[in-house]
């Protein structure tokens, strides 16, 4: 790509850059590219003026596709102002304000979640639907057509769902399974949750203690699904991970599938990977795939690991 990166972007985070080459290559939409400055630069002018002087460059250059792809997320931007300020107050609830993400997660994860989800619902389970429940049901598919294509997802399947929020994955794979079982450590989560399915009879919804599996029976699942619940049960407690992997491959039937959406923020994809393998063969799981960035609408990576029969 001539002329880029421009020596102007050295001021900028390095992140900053990636994001940017995302929008230019459209490997990541607009939502999650907005979300990543968002979080790197923390203002909506600094994103605006970020944005408006990339897209004069890449103009100036000749890169028409790469200016609208950037154009594509500056609109996004002002489509809804009022977004960032979402944003920053889930973030302030759920890990404090974003220059201090990296401290450590509230003692009650429960009750960050239970506040959370009264501010935005769609924001408190993925920072990067903006808190725009459209935004959300799309990337809401982008991560179902991806089970699918895995194989993941039949009529005779039964999930169980660690962290099922506001039930939203409930709600998309409900008429596609034999049973959705959604778990939840936030009272005020399953509540939205249950308003949500409340027409959907193979669907069930129950508070967790964040301790265990303990209340579902063995070899009763055909998928546990855990969507970027993993990295909250990490930084709970050293061990309670390794606890909940091998729950999963106790509740799971032989054949069985545990499929993992992020496993711990900030850590390196290889050693996650490697963490999960390890865990996994401790209680017959083996590791069967896994892709630091299979979707366009999240940056989340995915684990997929399988009971052996």
């Amino acid at each position: 790509m001539s002329n880029w990166p421009p020596d102007w972007l050295r001021n900028h985070p390095a992140g900053v850059q990636d994001s940017l080459d995302a929008v230019l290559s459209g490997g990541l939409e607009a939502p999650i590219v907005l979300t990543r400055l968002f979080l790197l630069l923390g203002s909506a002018d600094k994103i605006s003026s970020l944005l408006s002087r990339a897209e004069s460059e890449r103009w100036a250059a000749g890169d028409e596709e790469g200016s609208e792809r950037l154009r594509a997320v500056s609109d996004l931007a002002a489509a809804d102002p009022a977004a960032f300020d979402k944003m920053r107050d889930v973030l302030a609830i759920l890990h404090g304000e974003p220059q201090h993400r990296d401290a450590a997660v509230r003692p009650s994860v429960a009750a960050a979640f239970d506040a959370a989800v009264e501010l935005s619902p769609a924001a408190s389970v993925a920072l990067y639907s903006l808190g725009d429940p459209k935004l959300l049901g799309n990337a809401t598919a982008e991560l179902v057509s991806l089970l699918r294509d895995c194989g993941l997802i039949a009529r005779k399947t039964r999930v169980l769902e660690i962290g099922c929020g506001i039930g939203r994955f409930a709600q998309a794979l409900a008429a596609e399974v034999r049973s959705f079982t959604g778990i939840d450590v936030s009272t005020n989560m399953i509540r939205v949750a249950h308003e949500r399915c409340v027409n959907l009879p193979n669907v069930a919804f129950a508070i967790t203690s964040g301790d265990d599996l303990g209340n579902h029976a063995d070899s009763s699942f055909d998928l546990v699904l855990a969507v970027d619940s993993f990295p909250y049960i990490v930084a709970t407690r050293p061990g309670l991970a390794k606890r909940h992997v091998t729950e999963s491959a106790r509740v799971l039937a032989a054949g069985g599938s545990l499929a993992i959406f992020n496993f711990a923020y900030g850590e390196d994809f290889s050693v996650s990977r490697e963490r999960l393998r390890r865990a996994g063969e401790e209680v017959g799981l083996s590791l069967i795939a896994a892709d630091p960035n299979p979707l366009r609408s999240w940056d989340g990576s995915f684990f997929h690991l399988r009971k052996r029969s």
